[in-house]
């Protein structure tokens, strides 16, 4: 019997030590010890919306260079990378047909000489034995005749001695305009014919950033708007600019945009680099901003905690953009208010505060 009242004792004694030990949350709110917080203040200030996206480089002027004449490449001078200057050769095809050409051409224009030469003179003598009813109208008319159509002949003889001079000045391939080489495409001994790809050149002082923006903002840009340009071959650099045109994205049924902004001062980017741009869609005047730790999230929504006195009044509001370590509420502050930031997480509506620091 006096072992059972012991065992009786002893639980007692132990539930009352656990009683003792539980969260003071769980009992009754008056009794409930203060949550150590931080406060500041919400405060109104000019929001600027940014829209981020990330798109390449693109140059201005980026002249495909083709071959004009076909033939096997004997050689290449220029390789990717190389600034080059107007005319400067680049290549050349083997052009050993194409003097064949040019010497049986110039030929053709001698033979052609001697027949103008001759159908003129007798052209003359049939003048004169005409004037003197000494031959007939016929054989000056067929002089004529003859000799007009041997230089018809020399005409076109002469025409295409041009368009072999015009190729073999072609098989030599040179810069159309000053810029560096983006990419080569034949090697020494390539065949190409007429239209084949052979050199892409760019101009890397006149480039433009291409920004993607998807159909659910797509009315918000404008152009004119400021953008920021950041890369990685530029860390740290920030590439001002603004929207100097507008295109549809290519897509069926697509109403996403592409946003073209001309670098004057592209720096070190180069044609085809990946890049991040933010457009300044819009500036919010004398918004609400608060810190985000202070909104927290409940079951009901998110919810801020209002400093009154030492307690905390729960306040659900309605967030929007973010601004480094701010946040913006769109419904439920009026910017007045002394919020809680540290601690906020562990607090109720209701709770007792003790403010760790000064008060906000």
């Amino acid at each position: 019997m006096k072992g059972k009242i012991i065992v009786s004792v002893l639980t007692l004694f132990l539930l009352s030590a656990c009683n003792e030990d539980q969260d003071p949350a769980a009992g009754d709110v008056g009794n409930a010890k203060a949550v150590l917080i931080t406060t500041q203040k919400a405060q109104l200030m000019d929001l600027p919306i940014w829209l981020e996206t990330v798109g390449r480089v693109h140059s201005m002027f980026a002249p495909t260079l083709a071959a004009e004449v076909e033939g096997r490449i004997t050689m290449v001078i220029a390789d990717t990378g190389d600034r080059v200057a107007l005319g400067q050769l680049l290549a050349e095809t083997d052009n050993t047909t194409l003097l064949l050409q040019k010497q049986a051409a110039s030929a053709g224009l001698e033979r052609l000489k001697v027949h103008i030469n001759n159908g003129q003179r007798r052209v003359d003598r049939f003048e004169k034995l005409t004037a003197k009813n000494l031959s007939s109208q016929t054989q000056l008319d067929d002089a004529r005749e003859q000799l007009e159509a041997y230089t018809a002949d020399y005409k076109a003889a002469e025409a295409q001695f041009a368009i072999v001079n015009d190729s073999l000045a072609k098989s030599r391939i040179v810069a159309p305009v000053p810029g560096v080489i983006q990419r080569r495409f034949i090697t020494k001994g390539d065949f190409v014919k007429r239209g084949d790809t052979l050199f892409e050149i760019t101009h890397p002082e006149r480039l433009q950033a291409w920004l993607p923006f998807p159909e659910t903002v797509a009315m918000q840009v404008r152009v004119g708007q400021p953008v920021r340009i950041y890369s990685p071959l530029t860390p740290g650099e920030v590439i001002l600019g603004e929207i100097s045109e507008l295109q549809p994205s290519v897509g069926l049924g697509s109403r996403a945009i592409m946003a073209i902004i001309d670098l004057d001062d592209p720096g070190n980017l180069r044609p085809d680099a990946t890049l991040t741009g933010k457009a300044l869609v819009e500036t919010r005047k004398q918004t609400v901003m608060v810190p985000k730790i202070s909104v927290v999230r409940r079951p009901v929504g998110e919810v801020v905690y209002i400093i009154v006195g030492n307690k905390a009044v729960a306040r659900r509001v309605t967030t929007g953009h973010q601004k480094d370590e701010l946040i913006e509420i769109t419904l439920g502050l009026d910017g007045d208010e002394t919020l809680a930031t540290d601690g906020a997480a562990f607090l109720t509506d209701g709770a007792a505060v003790k403010f760790v620091g000064p008060v906000n």
